[in-house]
């Protein structure tokens, strides 16, 4: 990756949650900077919090302290070819649900209930932040979901209903939607967890390709997905503390984390 623009920040961020009895906190202080074009790995153990990080940062749910910041380019969301401009950082504690569907998109390893909806009716859902209170679906928006639905190569789905597809075509079919959404950043919280090797290996390949021309944040299990395919690496130990660097440099940190020999 040549890109070196930041997209996105962070100011000593706590990661947690708390009530009207109790805090409870996950993650320790932590703060980062995230380029454009790039693919940040989070790995841990089970429980470590990997979840809970993500969807903090990606704004569903807010850090117990420390600050977030998007630093965004106005062309997200524009007609084809229109002309952009760098805007100001936006604080993700202010941005309204509107704005950070702009912002972000973000792809569960749980495929949602969708009942008849077919795979372009699912795809087309990514294109709401831009249809208005009205829905109204514009050239735009049509151009937007065929392109998604090429990109990732299931034309032949399109008509096909969602529930009746296997755990790796509906990943696609979200990812797609993701795509369709038109996000500079795309969040993946273990998006692999309920499919078969082979499927596991072409999703990998596939948000790798991705990350050519979007921001990729991903949670996973897979050690070796992280070691081949991360620009940055984070590492959450079992007490919270997180560690951030390329994989070369983490080589002994993962190891005594999983107690596992790399070669």
């Amino acid at each position: 990756m040549t890109d070196k623009e930041i997209i996105l920040e962070a100011n000593n961020i706590v990661t947690g949650y708390k009530n009207s009895k109790s805090t409870n906190k996950v993650t320790n202080d932590f703060s980062f900077s995230i380029n454009k074009n790039s693919i940040t790995v989070i790995i841990g153990p089970n429980g470590s919090g990997k979840t809970t990080l993500l969807k903090t940062i990606s704004g569903i749910i807010k850090p117990l302290s420390g600050d977030i910041f998007y630093l965004l380019n106005t062309c997200t969301g524009r007609p084809m070819h229109d002309p952009c401009s760098l805007t100001g950082a936006l604080n993700s504690d202010k941005m309204d649900a509107v704005a950070f569907a702009k912002a972000r998109s973000v792809v569960l390893s749980k495929s949602p209930e969708t009942g008849m909806l077919t795979v372009f009716e699912i795809i087309s859902l990514g294109r709401f932040p831009y249809t208005g209170w009205k829905g109204n679906f514009s050239e735009q928006d049509h151009y937007e979901a065929e392109k998604a639905l090429r990109e990732i190569g299931i034309e032949s789905l399109s008509k096909r209903i969602f529930k009746t597809l296997s755990d790796g075509e509906k990943q696609k079919v979200m990812i797609a939607r993701a795509l369709a959404q038109n996000t500079p950043l795309i969040f993946f919280d273990e998006p692999a967890a309920f499919l078969d090797l082979p499927s596991k290996v072409e999703l990998s390949k596939l948000i790798a390709d991705i990350s050519k021309n979007k921001t990729v944040i991903i949670t996973t299990h897979d050690i070796d997905f992280a070691l081949n395919y991360s620009d940055e690496l984070w590492i959450i130990d079992r007490d919270g503390t997180i560690h951030a660097g390329t994989p070369e440099k983490l080589f002994k940190v993962i190891e005594n984390i999983f107690k596992i020999t790399l070669s």
